[in-house]
């Protein structure tokens, strides 16, 4: 009979979980990045997801795909998933990851793979530190483009850091 994961459990809704510092997630990205460079991955007894109960719901997320586990893993040990700090930092740092993957208006506010690792726009990061979550726990891509200032694609280059390219 197959093992059930580790799961740990907070008692709210991952739209509640608190705001980070934005130095915690630059740090959380670059771990998680070593991480993934040096192949690290959940081991025996390592959290393998995050089980969210509230009065009116909850919802589970597992870390399945080996990326999530990596990034997991490197978060486990910097920050400990156990506490509800480590499992703040780890879904916005999930939640970013996701929206800069899905929001191509998103771009020009980072680079990635010019030699120099990843540079993200402060804003950007400060942003993803502090915006509510939804119940899916990612961040509502409008929201998020509304608090950035960037009503509309077209409104990008306004952005300070976009125009100056960082």
């Amino acid at each position: 009979m197959p093992s059930r994961p580790r799961l740990h459990r907070i008692d709210m809704a991952p739209e509640h979980l608190p705001p980070v510092g934005p130095s915690e997630l630059v740090a959380a990205w670059q771990a998680a990045t070593l991480g993934a460079e040096v192949g690290m991955v959940l081991q025996v007894g390592d959290i393998e997801g995050v089980e969210f109960r509230w009065p009116e719901g909850e919802a589970r997320f597992v870390f399945a795909d080996l990326d999530a586990s990596c990034w997991a893993a490197a978060l486990d040990r910097l920050y400990g998933l156990d506490s509800l700090r480590g499992i703040a930092v780890l879904f916005r740092l999930l939640a970013l990851v996701e929206i800069m993957a899905r929001a191509e208006w998103l771009r020009p506010l980072f680079r990635i793979g010019d030699g120099q690792g990843i540079q993200l726009d402060p804003d950007l990061v400060h942003l993803a530190a502090v915006a509510q979550l939804t119940a899916s726990a990612r961040f509502d891509a409008g929201a998020f483009q509304q608090q950035l200032g960037l009503v509309g694609p077209t409104r990008l280059e306004s952005h300070r850091r976009a125009r100056d390219r960082y």
